[in-house]
Formats: structure tokens, sequence, C-alpha cells
């Protein structure tokens, strides 16, 4: 199952820092889930103890706000979803809808407890590389708050 899950994710932007035996390894970390096609992954609000990769398939994120929910928007294949949720545990900030068939790896606080524990170096580089991807988001946040503001 590791070799599978490892092939899923080589190549991906995100694990591009990663040889391929430490994919396998972290592979040993992951579980995989499918959703079919209209189904709520996750909504606004939601205890969040996890985060998604998504393999396959395209997913929507909505957020409410004063006049309703709004499409923030459409994920495919190898986006991260949910990071924030996984590292803070706290309540989802988005809904998460399948837009078709999705398979999507999973990435727990006890499958992260247990990297740390066992391969230290390579869950800290994980969580480098998280922290990275949380970073070029904010920034892109701010941009176009900043546009926004503007306006």
């Amino acid at each position: 199952m590791s070799q599978h899950i490892a092939d899923l994710i080589d190549g991906l932007e995100f694990f591009q820092e990663f040889a391929y035996p430490e994919l396998k390894t972290l592979a040993g970390y992951f579980g995989q889930m499918h959703v079919d096609q209209g189904r709520v992954v996750f909504d606004e609000g939601d205890a969040g103890g996890y985060m998604l990769i998504l393999i396959d398939g395209k997913i929507s994120i909505h957020k409410t706000g004063e006049s309703g929910r709004h499409l923030l928007s459409y994920e495919g294949k190898g986006r991260i979803i949910g990071e924030m949720a996984l590292l803070d545990r706290e309540r989802r900030s988005a809904t998460c809808v399948a837009e078709t068939d999705c398979e999507l790896l999973t990435v727990n606080h006890e499958g992260l407890d247990k990297l740390a524990a066992e391969h230290p170096l390579l869950a800290y580089r994980f969580m480098f590389a998280l922290a990275r991807l949380l970073s070029k988001r904010l920034r892109r946040t701010s941009g176009v708050l900043a546009e926004h503001l503007v306006s």
C-alpha cells in the first residue's frame, strides 16, 4: 500500500523536495478515501482533525459570509486542502464539495504525531513544506486583499 500511495504523490509539486524512498515512508502515515461527486467533503465549522491531498478529481471550496455562501476556488490534482485545521486543530474555515468523483489522501493528527516520533527529520521537512505552502497562500491572499481595498 505504501508504494501505491508513494506512486500517487510522486511528481506532485508539494512533494518535489522528497526522494522516492522518503515518499514511501510518508505514505505509510497517510490514509486514502473516495468521495462521490456532489458530496460534501467537510463543512465550514466542522472539527478539523486531518488534511487532504487531492489525487484525482475536482473540489470546490466555499465560504459563508454576510450575503450567503461564496465560491472561493476550484481545486484539482495535487492540491493540499484543510492543512490549517490539521496544524491548529481549529474548526474548518470553509466548506469543500466534490465537483467530480474524488480520490484523496488524508493526513491526521495521529499519523503526524507518529511520523514525528518515528522519523523526526522527515516530519520536520514535511511540516516545513506545509509552512512554505501556507506562506505562499498568505502572500497571495494579502495581495488580493490589498487590491480589493484599493478599488
